[in-house]
């Protein structure tokens, strides 16, 4: 991969244009008398949406270098970078290759758990869109190869990817109905969008497509919005916890990997649709779980009571850390790769800290501590030992004081082990 090569960087333009779209969407659900957000789901969206970023950075390594490799040395022709033919050409392949991804990331426990993270809010809204996946650019990147043997150049291809995914925002939305026949036939659209990530069983795996509808009515995999959709996954995450939302999954399989009877066992559960449970002991046939029949009116949100100080301290500190890590993002050019390391360790511990405090977790006092910790060393790496420093150990001590009371006051009503165990039933 070139060394002068610097990546389209739409998605972190595009930020606070989602923010602007966020704001509106409230607007209307408060004029529609319409709880639309949750502040503990909502921190947790946003908090998956920073982690992805920064962990992404070290990710993007490899998709890029497979597919230098095979545009310099395999590709079938060059589509020139300034031809809108071929732009509108890489838009469109883009999104085939994307639904193919994502309609097996549904379908392969492999797959599935680097994308089950995007599914696992049980609100929708706009900022379920960040909600993404930390993880999942380990193996996307496969997916998209054939573009490079086509001809397509690397910067051109990045960019079709963003303009996806900035395209992929506005669909997560319950504020629009409809955009009109022709737009529901050709275009994914909030209301198919709202079944792909509905639980109704009749909606399990549903309209996989970025921008266009037509693949999944081509390929089967095609559902209108009927019966009101109920969000999440069908073994609810039950955690405020980004970093367990992105592992949790992967966890499971590596358990029942390790407990399935046979080597064919073993292998198999990896490559199998989520849901399929390896037999455990000699014997044993195999089980495939279905989703059971939810309804709006029965299903139960996860929603651990929180105080007002609890809320209010992990707002003000999350709103710092989501501005911090948009300057991050914004000067990464600048950035070296150890204070990089650094930022992206504290601002992961930050967010889990934050939510283990809307969860009302005693262990949020070893992680606020851990925390403060990485602050300062962060604070030491840019700013050394002088006045600013200094400044800062103290406002993080003070903080600390205005943690004890914070936590003095919580209830422990929430304090579980929620997210800390591998239940036995997939979370598909």
């Amino acid at each position: 991969m070139p060394e002068n090569f610097t990546p389209p960087p739409f998605i972190t333009y595009a930020i606070p244009f989602f923010f602007v779209l966020i704001f509106i969407e409230l607007g209307v659900g408060f004029f529609r008398r319409k709880a639309y957000y949750r502040l503990n789901d909502s921190i947790t969206d946003l908090s998956t949406g920073i982690i992805s970023q920064l962990w992404g950075l070290f990710q993007k390594g490899v998709t890029l270098f497979a597919y230098f490799y095979l545009y310099e040395n395999y590709r079938l022709g060059t589509i020139p970078i300034e031809s809108v033919f071929g732009w509108v050409a890489c838009i469109i392949l883009w999104d085939f290759c994307y639904y193919w991804f994502h309609r097996l990331s549904h379908e392969i426990n492999l797959f599935w758990a680097g994308h089950v993270i995007h599914h696992t809010s049980e609100e929708y809204n706009l900022v379920v869109a960040l909600r993404q996946t930390g993880i999942g650019g380990f193996v996307s990147w496969i997916f998209y190869l054939p573009l490079a043997i086509i001809g397509f150049h690397p910067w051109v291809f990045l960019a079709a990817g963003q303009l996806n995914l900035i395209y992929q925002f506005w669909v997560h939305t319950k504020a629009v109905k409809s955009i009109g026949t022709v737009g529901e036939f050709l275009l994914s659209t909030p209301s198919h969008h709202r079944v792909h990530h509905a639980i109704n069983p009749q909606y399990i795996d549903k309209n996989h497509g970025g921008i266009f509808i037509i693949w999944d009515r081509m390929f089967g995999t095609f559902a209108k919005e009927e019966e009101e959709p109920v969000y999440g996954t069908v073994k609810p995450l039950a955690s405020f916890n980004p970093v367990w939302a992105n592992f949790h999954y992967l966890l499971e399989i590596i358990r029942m990997s390790w407990k399935a009877q046979g080597l064919w066992n073993k292998v198999k559960v990896w490559f199998m649709p989520p849901g399929w449970i390896p037999p455990m002991k000699e014997g044993e046939a195999p089980v495939f779980l279905k989703p059971p029949p939810v309804s709006v009116d029965s299903f139960k949100k996860y929603d651990p009571p929180a105080i007002s100080h609890q809320r209010i301290y992990a707002l003000s500190w999350f709103i710092i850390t989501l501005l911090g890590s948009f300057a991050s993002l914004l000067f990464v050019t600048k950035l070296q790769t150890n204070e990089l390391i650094v930022i992206t360790a504290a601002v992961t511990v930050s967010l889990v800290s934050f939510g283990w405090i809307l969860e009302s977790r005693k262990i949020s006092l070893v992680s606020e501590l851990a925390r403060l910790f990485l602050l300062s060393t962060t604070s030491y790496t840019f700013l050394g030992l002088g006045d600013w420093f200094y400044a800062t150990i103290g406002i993080l001590v003070a903080n600390l004081v205005l943690f004890g009371y914070v936590y003095k006051s919580m209830s422990h009503s929430g304090d579980k082990d929620s997210g800390s165990k591998v239940q036995p039933v997939l979370s598909y």
